[in-house]
This record gives C-alpha cells, sequence and structure tokens, in this order.
C-alpha cells in the first residue's frame, strides 16, 4: 500500500493563481461559520467466533465545526450477508434502540434506528453536538461474511467503506481468531495498493492487522484474512464452499498484485507527463514573458531621442 502525489501541477496552479488573482476582499458570505465535521481517525476490530460469524467493533471519531444531531452508518449486504445484535454507545453510555432510521431525522438523543434498505443495513444514531470532537462506537454482528473451503477461511472483509464522503486520518483495524493458531498458518492482504498503510500478523506472526492513514473521501480499505478451517467449531456463521481454497486465493492475489503494479506503472508515467507538461508550462511562461521584457527595452530604448544611433 502506497501513497503518492503530483508536485509541479500543484505548483502550476499556485502560480497561476497569484499571476490572475487580484486583491479582491473575501465575499461577505464565505466570512459566515461553516459546517462540517473531520474524520480524524477509526479503530475496527473483527471478532471472528467459534462458528465464523463476525462481531465487528468500530469506534469512529467525528471532529464537529458546528451543530449536529446524528451520524449514520450503511453495511453492504452482499453474497447473503446479514445484520443482528446491533449497539450504539458513546463513552461506555448505551444508546437507546427504536428510533428513527431515516437518513437526516430528528429523534431523541442518545437513541438509533435500524433498517434494511435495499442491499445495505442502515444504522442511524442520535445525538446534540457542537464544536467538539466525539467517538461512537458501534456493535454488530455480521453472519455469512467469510467463506469456508475444506482446508481454509477465507474472511473478505471492508474495515472502511466507500461509503463515506469524508476523507480519514488513521485507520487501524484488526481481527482476531477463534481456538489457537499457529504462526505460519495465517495470512493477510491488504488492498489497495493507492492508499498508505501496511499489515502485518504482529510479533507471534498470528494477529492480522492493517494500518492506514490519508485515507481519501470515497475511497474503500479492504484486508484479508486467510486461517485454517480447522479453528472453527463450527460452519453455523460462513457461507461453505467445497474443495480447497487457499491456491485459489494466492492465485487471485497475485493477479491482483499484478494488476496493482501496471496501475502503479500506469500511474507513474502519467504523472511523469504531467510534471514535463507543467515543467513547460512554467518555461513557456517565464520565457515569454522574459522575450515581453526584452522587446519592451528594446522598443523604449530605441524612442529615446537619439537613441540606437550607433545603428545604422
Amino acid at each position: 500500500m502506497s501513497l503518492r502525489a503530483s508536485v509541479l501541477p500543484a505548483l502550476l496552479a499556485l502560480l497561476l493563481a497569484v499571476l490572475v488573482a487580484g486583491p479582491f476582499a473575501e465575499p461577505a458570505g464565505a466570512q459566515e461559520e461553516r459546517k462540517s465535521f473531520d474524520l480524524p481517525s477509526a479503530h475496527v476490530v473483527a471478532d471472528v467466533r467459534p462458528d465464523g460469524s463476525v462481531l465487528v467493533t468500530e469506534q469512529i471519531t467525528y471532529d464537529f465545526t458546528g451543530s449536529f444531531e446524528g451520524g449514520y452508518r450503511k453495511i453492504p449486504l452482499k453474497d447473503g450477508v446479514s445484520v443482528s445484535e446491533v449497539s450504539v454507545s458513546e463513552g461506555g453510555k448505551e444508546y437507546g434502540p427504536g428510533a428513527s432510521a431515516g437518513l437526516g431525522s430528528s429523534d431523541t438523543p442518545g437513541t438509533y434506528g435500524t433498517a434494511k434498505v435495499g442491499d445495505e443495513y442502515w444504522i442511524v444514531w442520535h445525538y446534540r453536538a457542537s464544536d467538539e470532537q466525539r467517538t461512537f462506537t458501534l456493535r454488530y454482528r455480521l453472519e455469512d461474511l467469510a467463506v469456508a473451503y475444506d482446508d481454509v477461511v477465507d474472511l473478505y472483509w471492508q474495515p472502511w467503506g466507500e461509503e463515506w464522503q469524508e476523507p480519514l486520518g488513521t485507520l487501524q483495524a484488526e481481527v482476531l481468531l477463534p481456538g489457537e493458531p499457529k504462526k505460519g498458518g495465517v495470512k493477510i492482504f491488504g488492498h489497495p495498493a493507492s492508499v498508505g498503510g501496511a499489515t502485518s500478523l504482529g510479533q507471534a506472526g498470528i494477529s492480522p492487522m492493517l494500518a492506514a492513514v490519508e485515507v481519501p473521501a470515497r475511497q474503500f480499505v479492504e484486508m484479508r484474512v486467510v486461517f485454517p478451517r480447522e479453528l472453527l467449531a463450527s460452519t453455523g456463521g460462513v457461507r461453505v464452499e467445497v474443495g480447497d481454497g487457499l491456491g485459489k486465493i494466492m492465485d487471485q492475489e497475485a493477479a491482483l498484485a499484478r494488476s496493482e503494479a501496471r496501475s502503479e506503472e500506469r500511474e507513474a508515467l502519467q504523472q511523469r507527463k504531467q510534471s514535463l507538461q507543467a515543467l513547460l508550462v512554467l518555461l513557456f511562461i517565464f520565457g515569454f514573458g522574459g522575450l515581453v521584457l526584452t522587446l519592451g527595452f528594446l522598443a523604449w530604448w530605441f524612442g529615446l531621442p537619439g537613441g540606437g544611433r550607433y545603428y545604422g
């Protein structure tokens, strides 16, 4: 996982802005208080139960500017995934269920509602916040998320989804495995390569963890954890597929790695092209400016009385 940025285009944009912009005062409307929030951090834990179902705990920190009354999460329900055992809390205080689950709705602070809408499961909670930082904790169980093959269990999971319209500062995600996993039997993969971060199995080699930084808006983060099926006591909370899965999974990850490498090469080539174009534009701007100054000086010199008397 890596993160890159092009510098020259930004410098060019800044230069052009300086050249074009004048000393205009900021409009009165722009000086009014803006209502927004940032997402400094999120800590997400997936606790795989002995039956293969997954208990998810999300701790999401908001930094509010202005007044807000509610938040929501949209959990995708793909491949038959179901959600149950939902709870919302803050600072150890449990929110009460049964409130409105409509987006943008208002209800009693300290309450939440849930609803299945199409192929999504909505969790909507209500509070009162103004110019402060708050951390909310969401808990829920996911069934049929993991796939159990004859040899391994494949947990392909998004600790951060693409539905978020704001960037995320830091993401910490971890998976807790059932039974007694052994070093060498657990594998972890992180996607996509365009997001800066790293994966780890911890010092013991059995604790899958992922850390990501500066996650852009509308950008998902995935982690794929593979562990021996023998760690499960039953398969009541997973999807079962006949046959071995490890070889298939490794082939998929190898193909994805090659695809991401080609994508990185194309992006690097595009950035080099953009940098070259920006450099050419800068050279043109400064070269044209120098030409104008030179022509202006010559015009001034030859326009003076007696000017250019040494030139025929």
